[in-house]
């Protein structure tokens, strides 16, 4: 039995190592990545637009590359109230100049900025509105949005597509109630980096934005892989319990066989042995286990021998002192006539043996032959 354990337990750490192994694939593969820029994906064609087009008193934005980064200049007018500017990529097809792209398998758009000075913008989501979106009217696009903060060192911005809102004067200007903040990402149009209130005004703002990536988790994977692994540890575990059935019916086997001697003695009568104590002794108690109130006393008043000397014939002939044999007794008896018949009753059985008490004879059993007298019996050994 020790020898399944080990296995059992190297088995059980093979399917650990295997399981996570499996996890760590399934999470990796469920991992949803696009690039927009630099890298185009062919899914989502866009084209790049600016605002203004023209320069509005000073409001202006001046592009100055789109190879590998997208550079830019801007400049806020002191004397307008709300001077706009912003760089947009707006999704296209090759006919129409908009398209509406599913993007709810998506949960975040990531993006490496600088800024120069210090700038706190606004990334915009464009979507189509069932209410008022006109697809040859890009004004007409619902604005969702949030600000961010960036500085002249690199710093990636990952923002969560359901951290956008829509802006109370987008929601003022097309008769929406303040509450209906949301928006439909499956009908994505574009996005747009736009200065916010706190830009720096009459100042020449430089931009620049890489890396623009889709980011999402695709849960089949993950469900599949959790899934399989149930499916695997289930058949490994019915595996496992089978082997250590097979394993225990095997020890019980050979356990019943080196406990074949033990009974033997109850037929002492046809083979007496020559030392009369011994036989005494070992006829005794072969003949008076049945019997729940036996003991040491019992049996030194009933054959004449002192308690010292029954304990040395029994340690010497078997190894083993007056309790331990009477248990080795009542439990081999009581093995073998589980063993052999199926419809057995465990406390007629244990009463039989010399156990007034079910729940101890239960105890004793399971700690001689590793399982309990019902798991015994269901094993139907003799039948072998």
């Amino acid at each position: 039995m020790l020898k399944f354990y080990r296995n059992a337990i190297a088995s059980i750490l093979s399917l650990v190592l295997l399981t996570t192994l499996m996890l760590y694939i399934g999470i990796t593969k469920s991992r949803l990545e696009r690039s927009l820029f630099p890298g185009r994906d062919e899914d989502f064609l866009w084209v790049s637009s600016t605002e203004p087009k023209a320069p509005v008193g000073i409001t202006s934005l001046t592009l100055k590359e789109e190879l590998g980064v997208v550079e830019y200049d801007f400049i806020l007018d002191p004397s307008k109230s709300f001077p706009y500017t912003h760089y947009s990529l707006n999704f296209k097809d090759p006919i129409q100049p908009y398209k509406l792209i599913d993007l709810s398998k998506y949960t975040h758009i990531s993006f490496k900025i600088i800024c120069d000075p210090k700038n706190v913008l606004i990334f915009t989501l464009f979507s189509f509105d069932n209410k008022v979106t006109d697809l040859n009217n890009p004004h007409t696009r619902r604005v969702s949005s949030k600000y961010f903060t960036c500085d002249n060192k690199w710093n990636t911005i990952k923002i969560a597509f359901d951290e956008l809102f829509t802006p109370d004067w987008w929601l003022g200007q097309y008769k929406f109630e303040l509450g209906d903040t949301g928006y439909q990402l499956n009908k994505s149009m574009g996005f747009a980096w736009t200065n916010s209130l706190n830009s720096p005004i009459n100042t020449r703002s430089n931009v620049k934005i890489t890396d623009v990536k889709l980011l999402g988790q695709n849960q089949n994977y993950i469900y599949i892989t959790i899934i399989f692994s149930i499916f695997l540890w289930s058949v490994a575990l019915i595996l496992l319990f089978r082997k250590y059935t097979s394993v225990l019916i095997r020890d019980l086997k050979e356990k019943l066989k080196q406990d074949q001697p033990i009974l033997a003695y109850k037929k002492l009568s046809l083979e007496p042995q020559r030392d009369k104590e011994k036989t005494a002794v070992l006829k005794f108690m072969a003949s008076e286990y049945v019997n729940p109130n036996l003991s040491i006393e019992m049996a030194t008043s009933a054959i004449g021998i002192n308690r010292t000397k029954v304990n040395d014939i029994l340690k010497e002939e078997l190894g083993l002192t007056f309790s331990t044999y009477l248990n080795k007794l009542r439990l081999t008896e009581a093995a073998r006539l589980l063993s052999e018949n199926k419809d057995a009753n465990i406390s007629e059985i244990a009463y039989a043996v010399g156990y007034n008490n079910v729940s101890y004879f239960n105890k004793l059993f399971k700690a001689t032959y590793n399982c309990a007298p019902s798991t015994f019996k269901d094993f139907r050994l003799s039948e072998d």
